[in-house]
């Protein structure tokens, strides 16, 4: 492949990536736009009765409310959130260049749209619309939203890949040690 092609297929890779990046982002966006616009805060409305509902809540803090009862805490959180896509979108695009993994670079792709999403509420709104609820007899789950489910899920898969692949750490032995067989499609 010459380095032409091969420039033209990193092109078409990185508008791929970005095109996922606001797509997700994008649905985050919509599915809380929808919520807060068909809601009041705090209505629940079941959709399997006493297993999953609609319940639109406004969360001040983190992942399960955490800092929620600090008046500095959505500052911090913007802050943080903030470098942290800025880092993860930077990784991204170097591991698509550097490793050429599309898996690895989905997941952080996945991940930047996740923390966007919540970023995007945290800016506009100082608080994350969260709308998801799972009951499991007398426990609910922590009521999520569709960035959330980007954020979890990337950051599972991330780990699988991380801990997996010889790729990422080949100072590690461990996998096959034909190294074309590890090859991302």
């Amino acid at each position: 492949m010459n380095d032409y092609s091969r420039k033209r297929v990193n092109w078409l890779s990185y508008t791929l990536y970005v095109e996922l990046f606001i797509l997700l982002a994008g649905i985050d966006q919509f599915t809380k736009s929808l919520i807060t616009k068909s809601f009041a805060d705090a209505q629940i409305k079941p959709v399997i009765n006493g297993f999953f509902s609609l319940m639109y809540v406004k969360n001040k803090g983190s992942a399960f409310s955490l800092f929620a009862n600090q008046k500095w805490g959505v500052t911090v959180l913007t802050v943080i959130s903030s470098i942290a896509l800025v880092v993860i979108l930077f990784l991204a695009f170097f591991v698509l260049a550097k490793f050429q993994s599309r898996r690895l670079c989905t997941c952080l792709i996945f991940l930047a749209a996740g923390t966007l999403g919540n970023l995007i509420d945290r800016i506009r709104l100082h608080y994350v619309v969260d709308f998801l609820r799972f009951d499991f007899g007398s426990y609910t789950f922590p009521i999520f939203n569709v960035a959330d489910i980007c954020v979890t899920v990337s950051c599972i898969v991330l780990a699988v890949l991380l801990f997996f692949s010889d790729r990422f750490i080949p100072e590690i032995p461990f996998g096959s040690s034909n190294k074309e067989e590890d090859k991302d499609d």
